[in-house]
């Protein structure tokens, strides 16, 4: 066998066959045919550049990085396999490497497009804008009519906010490749940053009849449907999050060997509550407990994270609480049902939404610990200025960064006379922001002393008012029925509807949203005025 392939037709017939095998995403088949070549004498470079796409697409990255190398030194001008081998450099994290490569590819051929594209992926991810910018421009120039070029244009747009821009350059790569499913989803996810809620949905929707198995897609719409009021809708196709056909849920069902609960009887049944994404939907979603438990169950067990295990056994119907600490087993239960399934169970509309506060209560014990702690002062107001950063899940920290400010961004009020101001601001990037401030403007910083959420709750139980971003804290002071503004970004959440200040899960809570994306100078400025104006009894939500 060997000896045929020194016959030059042979080895082309066999390379021929390998290079439609891999159009076939036939990897495996490709690289066994191509094993010969690249162990014979008539071995080149093209052999070695086709094994190593093979080897990158089986996800065997060092073989893939070795046959470049190879297919390099057989061709020290081989443009593409430079250009290939940054990518499998960059894909390990040598991000310096990749750059080096590209650099390389562009010097044996500027005007190879494909390059520039992969240049300005790297420049974009180590958050050299303007650099990515002009390099996704220029391989536009070479190459005007590529639809994926002007995708990543506008990947690049959306993530800085420039909204208009990328809804532009989505629509240019619809115009080249009108069936690409990529372009019509992030056209909607750019149309609903905007609030043009009715396009975004035609673009989903359509989207989906060109791949009816995109399941960020369906996540996407329901938000959507959510975030205008259509809950029905919305809570059912939100079901979608740990569909177990969906290879990327980020939702996995839970690890429990009963059913899931999908609207069965409960009468004498016994049935345990599994959290999901952060603690602010647990503390959201926990108000429907009672309902549950008023459905004739004769258990109601509620799993959750050691940080709310003492808040949660105050919730009415709760009969056991099981703290995921690793430490503790889960008992066997009739049915299981996540979180924040427990809307479309129940059957919420907007109408419906259970919004009757509070449904949690802080502990005696806790009560006790911290009664008399806080500074004294007729007005008491709590801050929060940012979440909780996640550097290993890049979309949530994306969000994170837009719903998040500095410390320092809250001088305006807390130069407002006549308030005892309150830090519950909790993260080790965070919380040590304050020492940033001015020392007289300094907040009552009781955060060192907090190890759970029935701590933060006693400090609020303590406080007239409490202002925050977006974050767990909004839903706990919700939680309690304390009066809480919430300072919004222009993509707002979609619990908190689109077209309101108020909202239907906290009768309380009062919404300050961006008018503009990242403006957040305006949003302080409402609030201070606001502040300045609220007298000692809580204020009515405009």
């Amino acid at each position: 066998m060997y000896g045929a392939l020194q016959n030059p037709e042979a080895a082309a017939d066999r390379f021929s066959s390998a290079v439609a095998l891999y159009g076939s995403s036939r990897f495996d088949a490709a690289l066994e045919l191509l094993e010969p070549l690249l162990t014979g004498h008539i071995a080149d470079a093209q052999v070695f550049n086709l094994a190593a796409a093979c080897c990158l697409s089986l996800d065997r990255p060092h073989d893939a990085e070795s046959h470049w190398r190879r297919a390099i030194a057989l061709k020290p001008d081989y443009c593409d396999a430079y250009n290939n081998l940054g990518v499998v450099l960059k894909e390990s994290g040598r991000l310096e490497e990749a750059e080096a490569c590209y650099h390389k590819a562009l010097s044996i051929s500027p005007t190879h497009a494909g390059a520039y594209v992969n240049l300005g992926r790297l420049h974009a991810q180590l958050g050299r804008s303007d650099e990515a910018e002009s390099a996704y421009l220029r391989a536009l120039e070479l190459q005007p009519d590529d639809g994926d070029f002007y995708v990543n244009l506008g990947v690049l747009y959306q993530e800085q906010m420039r909204l208009p821009e990328a809804e532009a350059a989505y629509k240019s790569a619809i115009a080249f490749n009108p069936r690409d499913a990529k372009a019509h989803f992030n056209l909607g996810v750019v149309l609903k940053m905007q609030h043009r809620f009715v396009e975004a949905e035609a673009s989903y929707r359509h989207t989906l009849a060109l791949r009816p198995d995109y399941f960020e897609v369906k996540i996407n719409l329901a938000h959507l449907l959510l975030n205008v009021g259509r809950l029905e809708e919305g809570w059912a196709l939100f079901e979608t999050r740990f569909d177990p056909t969906w290879p990327a849920r980020k939702v996995a069902p839970p690890p429990v060997d009963f059913p899931v609960w999908r609207g069965e009887p409960l009468t004498g049944k016994s049935l345990l509550v599994w959290p999901e994404q952060g603690h602010g939907d647990s503390l959201q979603f926990c108000r429907y407990l009672p309902m549950l438990k008023a459905l004739g169950l004769a258990k109601l067990s509620v799993a959750c994270s050691p940080a709310l295990r003492s808040l949660f056994e105050t919730i009415e119907g709760v009969d056991a609480c099981v703290p995921l600490d690793g430490e503790h087993g889960i008992p066997d239960h009739d049915y299981v049902c996540l979180t924040m399934s427990l809307p479309h169970r129940l059957g919420t509309t907007l109408a419906s939404i259970p919004g009757v506060t509070p449904y949690l209560r802080v502990p005696p014990a806790y009560a006790a610990t911290w009664k008399g702690r806080l500074p004294e002062g007729k007005r008491r107001v709590g801050l929060v200025w940012a979440g909780d950063p996640r550097p290993d899940q890049p979309a949530i920290n994306a969000v994170d960064r837009r719903r998040s400010l500095d410390a320092r961004a809250y001088l305006p009020l807390l130069r407002v006379p006549g308030i005892t101001f309150v830090s519950l601001q909790k993260g080790a990037l965070t919380q040590p922001q304050i020492d940033a401030l001015p020392p007289e403007f300094r907040p009552f910083d009781p955060m060192h002393d907090v190890h759970e959420f029935a701590d933060t709750a006693a400090i609020i139980e303590q406080l007239d008012l409490v202002i925050t971003v977006d974050t767990s804290i909004a839903h706990l002071a919700g939680a309690l029925n304390t009066p809480t503004w919430i300072l919004s970004r222009y993509d707002g959440c979609w619990r908190w509807l689109h077209d309101r200040d108020d909202t239907p899960w906290y009768p309380r809570t009062r919404l300050f949203r961006q008018t503009q994306p990242g403006d957040w100078d305006g949003v302080i400025e409402r609030v201070r005025i606001a502040l300045e104006q609220w007298p000692a009894y809580e204020r009515t939500p405009a």
